[in-house]
């Protein structure tokens, strides 16, 4: 039987979430309603609950959260905190779901719900079509770099013709093999829809939640960046960078957080994604010692939380909309700054470093970086600033992985939890999240990643 496409309640039956339920109506009912005319598919691009929240785990998993943070009484509400805590063989219980793989594979199912049928969909111009479906390509293409860099390997130019992916889901189609192909072939069509979706795309969005030619070029930025092609990565940060590089102030805001922006007139976002869960934890104690006590991401974003027994990321009550973990324009700057650094361009990188620097500190405290504040390790000096800007989001689990691929770069992290020591060693297969037990009952081609 040929699947009709189908939007009912806005919520979509997910083949790799293990809903067990396959049922596809025929005809419309009271909660259901057919995709049939071009608006119907502007109404599913346009809302965003149905491409926002995202992932779970990488605000856990990466060194921003204190060693001793495990052992704090009654911080975390579910076990699978704890089990991402110490990177664990598996996270989940037998009969649990892992939402953030369910979040993203979603995402993946409207988007190819979209595709599938609004180019022959009635009422709407061409234009209007390609608009629609190039949105889509970009949410696909920011859920499949999402997964690929928690669930699959550590891309690896040399390997990633033989490394294991993802299952790879372009069609509305919840039979279909679930085998996973290749990392390389993943990111393949990750850049495959970015690229094809470019030309149809306004150069700025009308609302953050939209893709646009800026978030395209954002998200080629941070996906070369993954591959090491820094000459591409070069490439389009700067395209990037020419639409926007507007930043809040932060001066602005300080001592009145009740005026921040918020997410949808926030100048910094790019595009909104959020993360899952608003999950605290204490801030690793190497992490504040980045910052000076100037610095107003630190007198901001952090602040000492007697229950936490340390300092917490507060950013996320500003507004009351949660943890970011979208695209945003500091990431273009420092994206460019580490690509600068890994030439040996110390002015430049300076200078891309400064930008983001000047909006973080009042006035009359700030004192701009000199080439001879980081020409002994430029690249070091990136990833400091990278670790104080994206403080409590999930790219320091994405910059964690790929820097295993960067010689003096790489780190050991060890905490503790229950009296025992857990120790994340450098390109260690825990890098790489379990796949949940109940994914794997009902689609077992899948397969587990080694433990």
């Amino acid at each position: 039987m040929k699947l009709k496409n189908t939007l009912y309640s806005l919520t979509a039956v997910i083949a790799l979430a293990a809903v067990s339920c396959r049922d596809y109506v025929e005809v419309d009912t009271y909660t259901t309603r057919t995709l049939q005319y071009t608006r119907d598919y502007e109404y599913v691009i346009n809302y965003k609950s149905n491409f926002e929240t995202t992932c779970v785990f990488p605000l856990l998993t990466s060194d921003d959260v204190a060693a001793h943070a495990g052992d704090v009484k009654n911080i975390w509400y579910n076990s699978e905190f704890y089990n991402a805590f110490i990177w664990a063989k598996s996270y989940y219980g037998d009969n649990q779901q892992d939402l953030g793989w369910d979040n993203l594979y979603k995402h993946i199912y409207i988007s190819n719900q979209v595709l599938d049928g609004v180019m022959e969909s009635k009422g709407g111009t061409s234009e209007h079509k390609n608009l629609i479906a190039a949105e889509a390509k970009i949410h696909r293409a920011f859920a499949y770099l999402s997964l690929a860099n928690q669930y699959a390997p550590i891309y690896d130019p040399a390997k990633a013709g033989e490394q294991q992916g993802l299952p790879l889901l372009l069609k509305v189609d919840l039979f279909q093999d679930l085998s996973r192909v290749t990392l390389q072939k993943v990111y393949e069509t990750i850049l495959d829809d970015v690229l094809t979706a470019l030309p149809s795309l306004p150069d700025l969005p009308t609302h953050n939640y939209h893709p646009s030619k800026l978030a395209a070029y954002a998200l080629l930025s941070r996906t070369y960046l993954v591959l090491r092609d820094f000459n591409k990565a070069a490439e389009y940060t700067d395209l990037g960078l020419d639409l926007s590089q507007e930043l809040n102030d932060l001066q602005v805001y300080n001592g009145n957080i009740s005026t921040f922006p918020r997410t949808l007139d926030d100048p910094e976002i790019i595009l909104s994604k959020k993360a899952a869960t608003n999950l605290k934890a204490p801030i690793n104690e190497e992490l504040i010692d980045l910052y000076s006590e100037d610095d107003l991401r630190f007198q901001m974003y952090l602040g000492i939380d007697q229950y936490l027994q340390g300092y917490a990321f507060l950013r996320p009550n500003f507004t009351g909309q949660g943890i970011d973990a979208g695209l945003r324009v500091p990431e273009l700057i420092l994206n460019r700054a580490e690509l600068y650094a890994r030439e040996g361009n110390a002015g430049k990188t300076v200078e891309m470093l400064n930008k983001i620097r000047i909006k973080r500190f009042e006035t009359d405290k700030y004192v701009p970086l000199k080439e001879t504040d980081i020409d002994k390790d430029l690249l070091q000096a990136v990833i400091d600033e990278r670790r104080r800007e994206f403080v409590g989001t999930d790219l320091r689990w994405f910059d964690q992985r790929r820097l295993n691929l960067d010689p003096g770069y790489t780190k050991t992290v060890t905490r503790s939890y229950q009296e025992q020591t857990y120790t994340l060693e450098p390109n260690s297969p825990r890098y790489v999240y379990p796949i949940v037990e109940t994914v794997l009952e009902l689609n077992p081609e899948i397969g587990q990643n080694p433990r």
